[in-house]
């Protein structure tokens, strides 16, 4: 019987040995890569800018810490620490926002004529242009408690939302408060205000027919008249009241600074940070979300002033410096919100095992100048072999569907995890297999200045490349194996970053915009979790 035992054990591990060298193949022979497990935020004591050429001296800029945790921000003291005064998502600022859109603004009848593009000429407009980026707390938190506890009248809604640069509600307002002296004066000092002339004619037809609205204009009429002779303030505000809360809701948001952000493709995760950070920081910034081919163009637009922010590869900072040597880099990195994977998809029937089988195939390597083609090219630039392999610049889903319809040999998409593209492959399990990128050829092989491919150091002294793992059931239907199925690739850090420029032109509100950054930070990890 101890025969018998002993006799199945050494078969069990004769063919488990078997099995786990055929693996072992499969992953380029070799298992020493670190696991995604492994990997370690840059611990960045300040924001750098990559050099242009390798001769200057990387350059460091105060700003924020680099983080992708809020509370070990906090801990580091970084910008992002501080709680956002601007929290869009918040459920007070929503309900104060819906409430307007839909119990007062659709409530309205009236129709304005009076044109709002000549506001911006009115002294009052521009005192509020001068304080909006000033004031104490979010525009809609503020007028929330502003009208908090007052009911307004039903005659306040036979008008129009809005008269030029002022709002239809807070004239409601102010002639509900006809009695307080401070509203009287307010009326007094705008009396000759275009939009106010047209609220006030408006009202004094509707209150041929409204008996209690008449009353409120004569009351105010009546206190109006006693400021006769007094000097016309055209900047006059009661005390307490922000010139923004009585501007309509659209006018105020144009006056909040744009920082316009480079992402990438509708279909990528930069987008959807990009659209993240848009809800964050609406309270204090216009976040204007710009879809490009990815990492290149974005440092490109950088430089041209198209982008005031953008998400970039990492491994893309050293590739542009080097084509634009004389490139000024004028900006910082302000977090670093997720990792990315190389997803190698190929067609099943292209026999293509590894990264290593792509000799004499055909591959998409992404738009020019996206993230995809910047790793591409530099592993060719670490192993020239991969010169032989066919290559053509074509992204996203026409990429997918060539090499689902076997055009294409197979596609290389850097991303990092869940992106709406890698799902749709996903679902391709019959014709796409998720294959290695784990040559270890390139592990032996030196980059730049004799420092290794793999824990790459770039210019500013942070990690771009790691080997990581794919855990098994990440995209469960093209991931095969006979024992073990995660998928062994390279991985880079995804770093934001933000113009200098834009921070020195807007250094009221630049806080709150990396307030709003760190506070989009549990939505990212969620969006990119791994199974």
């Amino acid at each position: 019987m101890l025969g018998r035992i002993i006799a199945f054990c050494a078969v069990f591990l004769l063919v488990f040995a078997t099995a786990y060298d055929l693996e072992a193949r499969r992953f380029g022979g070799s298992f020493k890569f670190k696991s995604s497990s492994s990997y370690a935020k840059p611990k960045w004591s300040g924001s750098r800018k990559p050099k242009a050429a390798p001769s200057r001296t990387a350059q460091n800029t105060r700003g924020a810490a680099t983080t992708r945790n809020v509370s070990s921000a906090q801990a580091r003291g970084s910008n992002l620490a501080r709680t956002p005064t601007n929290h869009f998502s918040s459920t007070k600022q929503k309900a104060a926002y819906q409430n307007y859109q839909s119990q007062q603004q659709s409530k309205f009848q009236g129709r304005s004529i009076t044109s709002k593009s000549k506001a911006a000429s009115r002294p009052l407009y521009q005192k509020a242009a001068r304080n909006a980026r000033t004031s104490s707390g979010n525009y809609w938190d503020r007028r929330d408690n502003f009208y908090g506890g007052w009911n307004a009248p039903n005659y306040v809604y036979f008008g129009a939302p809005s008269y030029g640069m002022w709002d239809g509600f807070f004239l409601g307002y102010m002639l509900s408060h006809a009695m307080t002296p401070s509203y009287a004066r307010l009326a007094y000092h705008h009396q000759h205000d275009p939009g106010m002339r047209e609220w006030r004619t408006e009202m004094d037809t509707l209150a041929a027919s409204n008996e209690e609205l008449k009353a409120q204009l004569d009351a105010l009429d009546a206190q109006v008249a006693e400021l006769s002779g007094t000097a016309i303030d055209p900047t006059y505000l009661p005390a307490g009241v922000n010139a923004d809360l009585v501007m309509p809701p659209d006018m105020v948001a144009e006056l909040k600074p744009t920082f316009k952000l480079c992402t990438a493709d509708k279909n990528g995760n930069y987008y959807a940070f990009g659209k993240l950070l848009e809800d964050q920081a609406g309270g204090q910034v216009n976040v204007e979300v710009v879809t490009t081919a990815g990492s290149m163009e974005n440092l490109e637009g950088m430089q041209n002033g198209r982008c005031d922010g953008a998400f970039v590869q990492r491994n893309a900072f050293t590739t542009y410096a080097d084509r634009n040597p004389d490139g000024a880099y004028n900006f910082e990195r302000v977090s670093t919100p997720a990792l990315e994977y190389a997803h190698l998809v190929c067609n099943r029937n292209s026999k293509v095992k590894a990264v290593g089988d792509l000799i004499g195939k055909s591959l998409l390597v992404g738009e020019e100048g996206s993230g995809t083609e910047v790793t591409w090219t530099e592993i060719v630039a670490v192993d020239d072999t991969y010169k032989e392999v066919s290559t053509r610049n074509v992204g996203g889903m026409s990429a997918l569907q060539d090499v689902i319809a076997g055009r294409s040999d197979c596609m290389l998409y850097v991303a990092s995890l869940n992106t709406q593209l890698m799902k749709q492959a996903n679902n391709r399990g019959k014709e796409l297999i998720l294959v290695p990128v784990n040559d270890r050829n390139l592990d032996d092989k030196t980059y730049g200045e004799g420092v290794k491919f793999d824990g790459h150091i770039d210019q500013s002294g942070e990690q771009v490349y790691e080997f990581t793992d794919l855990p098994s059931e990440q995209y469960a239907n093209i991931q095969d194996g006979f024992i073990f199925t995660q998928v062994k690739t390279l991985s880079v850090p995804v770093d934001m970053v933000a113009s200098l420029e834009w921070k020195g032109q807007h250094p009221e509100v630049y806080n709150d915009l990396l307030a709003a950054v760190g506070g989009i930070q549990p939505s990212i990890d969620s969006l990119t979790d791994k199974r």
